[in-house]
């Protein structure tokens, strides 16, 4: 058995989520989770950072700045403190533990799909080596980077952890199964007996928590209060679908045929000031399950759809969003009639006995769903499997994603075993950037920028 940590901080920027995770060739099992929220002025000082890359065209100017350099900084130290209160909480000697998958914090994500030909690249940042230094575990990090460089979109990483779930779930008696993470973005994985594919639906949860932020100065619309008192106006609805997600080339990201991944920096704010607040938000929420079920379209006629959908994902906890996303797989009137034949096929497709449930019931935290993926990705790592796949990413071939550093206390680590038992030729890394090293420009820099 294989313990690792995955470590988790998404584009909403509210909290580091760690988990540990035990792996063998026949189980995964979460030993314990922790979180910690991001001080605002972190989040401020990401949400500027984020501002100052798309901006500018040389990231590596940015890169050499005391904002950059300190905020990096403060990030990692906060990513520790996580990691060792987790330790702490469930009393676990940090030498059981093989390694810490570190995704680290996407500031500029421009993948294949968007790029048209142009020059691919995905930013992630965090001081791998100071965390491996804090914790004195080593870390695994930079799981996009070997993707987008092997011609994949970076992006999603979640559906090959959900086919590993989707293992497990077969001994309850489920062989389909559709993994539906709503985020600030949503993406889903559908596992069908071995077969595995999965894509970014687009925005999720960003319009509505944007319209609670603006409006009325509350992070999200919990338990659907406010929209509960709202309807959905198809017109609005239209405006929303056809320009809330419009991709840099242009293009509707909805659209788009997988592979895909998506941006929030993408992401419009939608708002039609003659109708009330209330209106407006519910329609973004509706949006938000309409859009899953329009990109079931999208799963290829050889596969069969799923007849369970397992959700993840803080968007789910709205009870509007869920109670929509429960009615339009069970052929829901209110649809737009451009997209009338689309929805027909799919539900042409649907089986009749539809399942839908939180992944929490069949033992896997939604929660900390996003965090195991990275202690999952830590795991393939040290046992030298890929994680990308030309199916779900678009790589040219299977791919081993990440690469590692180790605390620099002179010690021998489980890590250095594991990679020698699975005969890995893997080495660790001499030096420890700050960015990923398929950044914008990697292209033309042997070693990263």
């Amino acid at each position: 058995m294989i313990k690792t940590i995955g470590i988790m901080t998404g584009n909403s920027l509210d909290a580091v989520d760690a988990v540990l995770t035990s792996f063998d060739e026949k189980s995964i099992r979460d030993e314990g989770a922790f979180s910690l929220a991001y001080p605002p002025e972190l989040k401020e000082k990401f949400l500027a950072l984020k501002n100052m890359f798309c901006r500018q065209n040389n990231h590596f100017e940015i890169f050499q700045s005391d904002f950059f350099r300190k905020t990096v900084d403060e990030y990692t130290c906060l990513v520790a403190k996580t990691v060792n209160l987790l330790l702490e909480k469930y009393f676990v000697n940090k030498n059981d533990i093989a390694a810490i998958g570190f995704h680290g914090q996407t500031c500029d994500h421009f993948p294949p799909s968007i790029a048209q030909g142009g020059e691919p690249y995905t930013l992630q940042v965090g001081d791998a080596q100071k965390l491996a230094d804090l914790t004195d575990i080593p870390v695994i990090y930079d799981f996009r980077s070997d993707d987008i460089m092997n011609g994949g979109e970076g992006a999603p990483l979640a559906p090959l952890h959900n086919s590993h779930l989707a293992q497990v779930m077969k001994k309850q008696g489920f062989d389909n199964v559709a993994f539906c993470n709503g985020g600030n973005t949503g993406n889903i994985a559908v596992v069908n007996n071995n077969q595995v594919v999965g894509w970014d639906i687009g925005p999720f949860n960003h319009l509505p928590d944007l319209l609670m932020r603006k409006y009325k100065n509350l992070p999200y619309d919990k338990n659907g209060e406010f929209g509960k008192k709202g309807k959905v106006n198809l017109e609005l609805l239209r405006k929303m679908f056809n320009h809330i997600a419009v991709c840099a080339d242009g293009e509707n990201f909805y659209l788009k045929m997988p592979p895909k991944s998506s941006d929030p920096h993408w992401y419009q704010e939608i708002f039609d000031s003659t109708l009330s607040f209330e209106d407006n938000l519910r329609t973004a929420e509706y949006l938000s399950a309409y859009a899953f079920v329009y990109n079931l379209q999208y799963l290829s006629s050889e596969i069969e759809l799923p007849c369970l959908y397992l959700l993840f994902g803080g968007g789910w906890k709205n009870v509007v969003i869920l109670e929509d996303f429960k009615k339009l797989l069970k052929n829901n009137p209110l649809i737009l009639p451009e997209h009338m034949r689309i929805f027909d096929a799919i539900y042409q497709r649907l089986p009749k006995d539809i399942v839908v449930e939180f992944s929490d019931k069949f033992g896997f935290s939604g929660e900390y769903m996003e965090a195991r993926i990275f202690a999952d990705m830590a795991y393939a790592k040290i046992c030298n499997q890929p994680f990308s796949m030309p199916e779900i990413s678009g790589c040219r071939q299977p791919t081993v994603d990440g690469v590692f550093v180790l605390p620099k206390s002179p010690k021998n680590y489980l890590l250095q075993e594991l990679l020698e038992q699975y005969n890995n030729p893997a080495q660790p890394e001499n030096r420890s950037l700050l960015w990923s090293r398929a950044s914008k420009g990697w292209q033309h820099f042997s070693d990263g920028i």
